[in-house]
């Protein structure tokens, strides 16, 4: 019947037919990367706000617009499997007149922890996926994320904002 229904042009799935290719851990775990998407998006945004450094702004907008990117494929997945997206987050953010209450090197710390998390994150996700249109897309997603941490790790090492741990040798 699907071969006789693609050759009329009806081919398009409904809904629960694409909702039987995805398993429950999957719909959760692209639901939960979308409100972390979000969470993160709104906390950069703040961050834009407040940061003096330029080369750091420069930074915040790159990230901004990977969220960005990352947050449409997710919501357009969602929509494809009739899931309901969570309440997205405002789209501008007030920012209070005293703009040096946050650090740059302080907000620096938090995304580069924020990506560490999400990788190790993205790993466990990749490995419950068994769609493997969404397992790609974690896969690709997680490529952006190291890619990110590697150029944040060069960055922060140049300005100074990474903790080095101190050498260690046997006495």
């Amino acid at each position: 019947m699907k071969i006789l229904d693609s050759l009329l042009g009806a081919s398009k799935e409904s809904t629960m037919q694409v909702q039987q290719t995805v398993h429950t851990g999957e719909v959760f775990g692209l639901w939960q990367h979308l409100v972390q998407r979000y969470d993160i998006r709104e906390l950069t945004d703040i961050f834009q706000n407040f940061a003096q450094d330029l080369e750091f702004k420069a930074i915040l907008s790159l990230g901004l617009k990977v969220l960005d990117n990352e947050i449409t494929t997710m919501e357009e997945e969602m929509n494809r499997l009739g899931i309901p997206l969570p309440p997205r987050p405002p789209k501008s953010i007030n920012t209070p007149i005293n703009t040096e209450i946050l650090r740059d090197e302080l907000m620096f710390r938090i995304i580069y922890m924020g990506i560490q998390y999400f990788i190790s994150q993205h790993v466990n996700t990749i490995l419950q996926m068994q769609n493997p249109r969404l397992r790609d897309e974690f896969i690709k997603i997680e490529g952006t994320e190291i890619d990110l941490y590697t150029k944040l790790t060069k960055y922060g090492k140049l300005k100074g904002w990474l903790f080095i741990p101190p050498s260690y040798s046997k006495s």
